[in-house]
């Protein structure tokens, strides 16, 4: 088929928008509403558009969604900033927190599915500082407000529990 420069124009404001509407493509190009319609279903008649589509702008966020645990960590000694530099890459890590009372750190992570929370246990059950670790998975999320707070620790940053830091 051969485009005519109505056509050719037609075409090229839809790329531009393929929501807009036949009256406003109709002021644009100085022909009447029916006109206009005429030409669009002359093209998607000879399959020159065969289809409208959206785009929708994606957001890149590099944490998986789906599963959600919390990790529950005891240490050998008080070194919450070195276990946090061994984690603080994961794409999967959405907070953690060092704590007070019988646990050290929580951890919050979040992954596409729960193998994927259980090889992120396995690693950080391996680190030589953890003692002991108790997992909780998410069921439920009634309310999440977030407070945009971000630590980080040097990555050789270790407090000894003579409160001596440690190179």
């Amino acid at each position: 088929m051969r485009l005519s420069p109505t056509d050719k124009m037609i075409l090229q404001l839809l790329r531009e928008n393929g929501r807009r509407s036949l009256t406003e493509m109709a002021a644009i190009v100085g022909l009447s509403r029916p006109t206009v319609r005429h030409h669009v279903d002359k093209l998607v008649r000879e399959k020159v558009i065969r289809r409208f589509t959206i785009e929708i702008e994606t957001v890149d966020d590099t944490r998986p969604s789906g599963v959600r645990a919390m990790f529950d960590v005891r240490l050998r000694r008080n070194v919450c900033g070195k276990v946090y530099a061994s984690i603080a890459n994961w794409s999967e890590l959405v907070s953690c927190w060092s704590t007070s009372g019988s646990t050290d750190m929580r951890i919050l992570v979040e992954a596409a599915d729960q193998s994927i929370i259980e090889d992120l246990r396995d690693r950080l059950a391996r680190h030589p500082e953890v003692a002991s670790l108790t997992t909780m998975m998410i069921l439920k999320t009634w309310c999440e407000r977030i407070s945009g707070i971000s630590e980080t620790a040097p990555e050789d940053y270790v407090i000894t529990r003579r409160g001596e830091a440690v190179a």
